[in-house]
């Protein structure tokens, strides 16, 4: 049976706070504990990073301090940990790739990370569409 599809618009400024959100989760559950991009509104962030990498070992257990797991989770055991590692890199890097190729094509901005096609696995989900109405 195939799952459902929705549509939905956003402002650029809130499918970006979506993508920043994913990417926090993505790293938080592959061992990159600071929630960089959520965090970063707060007074003090930094202490709060602090806080969060105390938690990696119950995170990322197999891992050693300061270690992740790579986009695709690959090395991690825990089935349902990495399958959230690959569709959760999917989603927000998609986006971004999406959004600075549509950036580009407005301006010239040299090379950026994002310009080239997202990696994918089996593990990665169905692919989304993402693309500019408006």
């Amino acid at each position: 049976m195939e799952e459902r599809k929705w549509k939905i618009e956003l402002t650029e400024h809130q499918l970006r706070l979506i993508a920043n959100c994913v990417e926090d989760c993505h790293r938080f559950i592959a061992g990159q504990m600071d929630l960089s991009n959520s965090t970063a509104c707060l007074k003090h962030y930094r202490e709060l990073i602090e806080e969060l990498d105390k938690l990696q070992p119950l995170v990322t257990p197999e891992l050693g301090r300061g270690a992740s797991y790579g986009w695709n989770g690959g090395s991690c055991h825990d089935d349902n940990q990495r399958k959230f590692i690959a569709e959760t890199y999917y989603l927000y890097r998609e986006i971004y790739h999406q959004m600075t190729l549509e950036e580009a094509n407005r301006k010239y901005m040299g090379w950026n990370v994002y310009i080239g096609g997202t990696l994918t696995c089996s593990d990665s989900g169905e692919p989304i569409k993402v693309e500019r109405i408006g």
